[in-house]
């Protein structure tokens, strides 16, 4: 075996890791209701629907006159 297979096999049971192992744990840890992860995701996900709706009352007039 040379240096270039050893890279590559590494690099496939890596990859392998991250499409199996890792998306595995992130479920558990999204699906436990007090994970640190989960609330933030949560907190990420309410500040944007905020900042959607903050957006569209701004430009309510446009919405109400130029949309047809």
């Amino acid at each position: 075996m040379d240096k270039d297979e050893i890279k590559k096999i590494v690099n496939d049971e890596i990859r392998k890791f991250f499409n199996d192992s890792l998306d595995k744990e992130t479920a558990k840890v999204l699906h436990a209701s007090n994970s640190k992860t989960r609330g933030e995701l949560i907190d990420t996900i309410k500040d944007s629907m905020e900042a959607i709706v903050k957006v569209l009352w701004q430009k309510r007039d446009f919405w109400k006159t130029d949309v047809k």
